[in-house]
């Protein structure tokens, strides 16, 4: 998981905390977790990876996924 997060900055929300609805401020999702790229100017860049990319919430489940999602194939 180290790898897989290395050279990336998170900035984590909690939608219970914010309140958000669901799809709201441009950020939908279908599964929680869920990672968006941001562009250079904070905005969404359309790239998104939730929950549902690699089954039960395990490191070895997730790593290769968030690897690929932050870093490319």
């Amino acid at each position: 998981m180290l790898a897989a997060f290395d050279g990336v900055y998170l900035i984590k929300l909690d939608v219970d905390e914010w309140g958000w609805k669901h799809g709201s401020y441009g950020f939908p999702f279908e599964g929680i977790p869920v990672f968006f790229k941001l562009d250079a100017d904070g905005k969404p860049s359309g790239e998104v990876v939730d929950a549902g990319a690699w089954g039960e919430n395990i490191p070895v489940n997730m790593a290769p996924v968030m690897d690929r999602f932050f870093h490319g194939d």
